[in-house]
């Protein structure tokens, strides 16, 4: 018999995607030792009380995914594939521009340094993913390369120091709510009800001071994104995951012409090279190449690229 406790609960049906390229959709969820009905109530209190509320911001989606049913489907690990490759790989999967990038902030040589994943720092250092996680170091110690972080501690440098704490929280059985808006205000318009969001959480105390937002819950920030948050935590009642060609952009991309394969591969592989407005080529991932986008900035991006790195 099919256990319903550890199954997601749909509290708001997704509708289907919106056919407005003026709009966008952006997932909200909880980082699992944050989630409860506290801070649910907060976040949705400063949405709600926003004038564009129900003008141009609507509440579409609204679920809450049982801890169980994250590990047993191994979510999380799906979620963060590319990271948790690095974060087990490190140096060994560095490219020639992640190599420029590390050379150029660092003002060492790569081959000459002690590049490692976070796993095996774990090790090394005899510490336990927390411990990882709240490592903290000055701004000039971190590295964004590829969609990769590196942070120097020492003569280490340690690639995705987060991934180990992060698999670990979601292994612990915590349920995570997540949320969907539809709006046309923009990723920027929703960044700053997001400065409203962190206000409320550190005024109520649920935010230490000094603790970065993202430790308490994430939200799409650019289209690509966008699909890849809905297709890992959007689904429908029962447990069916909700096709990710039935998001708005991925729907959008379809009617540009977009095969739904090219649509699935560039969200599992993001690595991406393009040209910049001089001709030269760059590397980054999809998510942040495109952060912040509207549908046809996104799209007209995804032409440019020039190559995609496989991180096997």
């Amino acid at each position: 018999m099919k256990d319903d406790r550890a199954l997601p609960s749909i509290l708001i049906p997704y509708p289907g995607p919106s056919v407005d390229p003026s709009t966008e959709d952006i997932f909200v969820y909880l980082r699992p030792e944050t989630n409860g009905y506290l801070v649910e109530s907060l976040l949705l209190k400063v949405i709600k009380k926003n004038p564009e509320y129900k003008q141009r911001i609507f509440f579409v989606y609204f679920a809450n995914i049982p801890g169980e049913f994250i590990s047993r489907h191994h979510i999380v690990e799906k979620h963060y594939q590319t990271q948790l490759r690095f974060a087990v790989l490190g140096k060994k999967l560095f490219t020639e521009y992640m190599i420029q990038d590390f050379e150029r902030w660092f003002g060492k040589s790569f081959d000459a340094c002690r590049v490692i994943g976070a796993f095996e720092a774990l090790r090394v250092l005899g510490w336990t993913p927390d411990q990882l996680f709240s490592l903290w170091v000055p701004t000039e110690d971190v590295l964004l390369t590829s969609g990769q972080t590196v942070k120097r501690y020492g003569d280490l440098f340690i690639v995705n120091y987060d991934i180990p704490a992060l698999v670990q929280k979601n292994a612990q059985g915590t349920d995570i709510a997540v949320m969907l808006f539809r709006t046309s205000v923009g990723y920027e318009g929703f960044s700053s009800i997001f400065k409203e969001m962190e206000n409320s959480l550190l005024d109520a105390k649920i935010l230490p001071q000094g603790i970065p937002m993202n430790r308490v819950f994430h939200y799409s920030k650019g289209p690509f994104e966008q699909i890849l948050d809905g297709r890992d935590y959007l689904y429908s009642q029962g447990g069916t995951h909700i096709p990710c060609e039935e998001l708005s952009f991925a729907t959008y991309l379809l009617q540009k012409g977009v095969p739904k394969e090219t649509i699935r591969g560039v969200i599992e592989h993001p690595l991406v090279r393009y040209q910049d407005e001089t001709g030269k080529i760059r590397e980054n991932s999809i998510f942040l190449y495109t952060r912040g986008d509207s549908y046809q900035r996104a799209y007209e991006k995804f032409l440019n690229l020039q190559a995609q790195v496989l991180v096997k």
